[in-house]
């Protein structure tokens, strides 16, 4: 299911309503929220509204003239300070609108950000490029590969490296399914990135699951898996989408399926099933070399986007959270 965009109007956005108002969450219209996220030009999946109230336990927003632009701001309180923080399987967020977002609409959301919120850490969007100030900028990569032609033609861009371990997982005698039993995706899942991802916990599993039930009811989503020749799980990946975009999310694999290539054979076949479609699929991206590899070798392209930091905590918490 996917959504149409709004025609951009020829009028300057910022002469009729120059004013952006902070929202807690139980003001919002989710509405006009989801209204805006569906039509935006760099719409992403994870901030619908359905998927910030299931992936975080708290968020309100920013909020530019009748829903124009909108920042949803996920946060939380800590020793009675409040912060903004990004959260675990939501990489990207920031400013979005079905209007053009322009640097200097990205400074007047950031700037606008309450300063009751002593810390601010956020990745913004693609499509987001701030401006100097007060705030601490990273630059991060995420990998995208448009699904637009045949089949073949996707996989004449395939590297040598990523031929030749699909070649070797067809001769594992591997076979990719769907998967239907989203426990076991999350228990299969969490054993595996636990060593890798420690700082992913419980509760974090719990709010992925809230995610994935919702998606699969509502056909926004899918998981699938690899199976040896005994029929045992080894490689496993939820697909989430909206915005004519894939999310290539919470991806693992056991050593065996390590070995085996179950990924390489698990992605190609998502990429056979989609092809010749408008969508494009985002990797998720990495600024590990392995990992960026592994996206490059299906043919994707590196796509930048920024990290943010505010920090105005009293001076002895700072020194802590350097």
């Amino acid at each position: 299911m996917f959504f149409s965009k709004f025609q951009q109007p020829a009028y300057n956005l910022k002469m009729n309503n120059p004013e952006i108002r902070y929202l807690q969450h139980e003001e919002i219209d989710f509405e006009k929220w989801d209204r805006c996220i569906a039509n935006s030009i760099n719409g992403i999946v994870y901030a619908g509204s359905w998927y910030l109230d299931r992936i975080c336990n708290r968020w309100d927003a920013l909020v530019y003239g009748d829903y124009l632009y909108v920042m949803p701001l996920v946060w939380n309180r800590k020793f009675g300070i409040s912060y903004v923080y990004q959260p675990f399987f939501t990489q990207q967020l920031g400013v979005f609108s079905a209007f053009s977002v322009d640097k200097e609409m990205v400074n007047s959301f950031i700037h606008a950000i309450p300063g009751k919120f002593r810390l601010v850490e956020m990745n913004l969007n693609y499509q987001n490029i701030p401006g100097s100030g007060k705030i601490s900028v990273k630059s991060n990569i995420t990998y995208h590969l448009p699904l637009a032609y045949s089949i073949k033609t996707i996989r004449e861009q395939y590297s040598d490296n990523t031929r030749r371990n699909l070649k070797k997982a067809g001769q594992q005698k591997l076979f990719a399914a769907p998967l239907y039993n989203i426990d076991e995706f999350i228990a299969f899942t969490k054993s595996n990135l636990q060593k890798k991802s420690p700082e992913i916990k419980t509760v974090h599993y719990q709010n992925l699951k809230r995610v994935i039930s919702h998606a699969l009811y509502h056909r926004l989503g899918e998981l699938a898996g690899v199976f040896n020749s005994q029929n045992q799980l080894i490689a496993a990946v939820f697909f989430v989408w909206s915005n004519r975009k894939v999310i290539y999310l919470a991806a693992s694999s056991l050593k065996e399926g390590t070995e085996k290539k179950a990924m390489f054979l698990l992605v190609d076949k998502f990429i056979e099933s989609r092809a010749e479609s408008e969508l494009i699929l985002d990797f998720e991206g990495s600024n590990m070399p392995g990992v960026a590899r592994f996206y490059e070798g299906f043919g994707a392209r590196p796509v930048s986007y920024f990290s943010i930091r505010r920090n105005t905590l009293p001076w002895y918490i700072r020194l802590l959270k350097k």
